[in-house]
């Protein structure tokens, strides 16, 4: 599958994080971007897998989990709070939260029955699952969609105060 070998080579071996398209720098927004991916093309592939040749594995994600964690705890942290992009960078708040999604993917690996955690550094580092389509926390997700469901069809009531 070609979206596997391109997602699997935007993390680069010596930084960790990941670059948004070939010869571009490491940003740490592609922690999510791009490592967000990933859950997506494990489920997809999951489900080819009784053809596949190379079947996905049921513990870890198909990139460096720990390199990531370390690139965003170890480059992304600015002195004064939030996160950045990379070293040398100032924090906003848009790389803060992607910075943080991705570093909760690399912390989580969830596929069907299976679950693992992989963190970096103190137990404190650890963030709640993030949900790979919506950006929120997985219960979030689960709780808005609940709503939704039970919502009667043509309800306005989530439009007014």
């Amino acid at each position: 599958m070609g979206h596997k070998r391109w997602a699997t080579n935007r993390q680069m071996k010596y930084e960790g994080g990941f670059q948004g398209r070939t010869n571009k720098l490491v940003d740490g927004c592609y922690s999510f971007w791009q490592g967000g991916a990933f859950p997506l093309l494990h489920m997809a592939l999951s489900k080819q897998d009784s053809v596949s040749e190379n079947p996905v594995s049921c513990s870890k994600w198909m990139f460096n989990q720990g390199a990531l964690q370390e690139y965003i705890l170890a480059c992304c942290q600015y002195h004064s709070g939030g996160l950045i992009d990379k070293p040398g960078k100032s924090t906003d708040y848009y790389h803060t939260m992607y910075c943080l999604s991705g570093l909760s993917v690399a912390q989580h690996f969830t596929s069907g029955h299976h679950e693992s955690d992989h963190i970096i550094g103190h137990k404190d580092n650890e963030l709640k699952l993030t949900h790979p389509v919506f950006n929120i926390c997985v219960d979030k997700a689960l709780q808005a969609s609940q709503y939704f469901r039970n919502c009667p069809s043509g309800d306005q009531s989530m439009f007014t105060d």
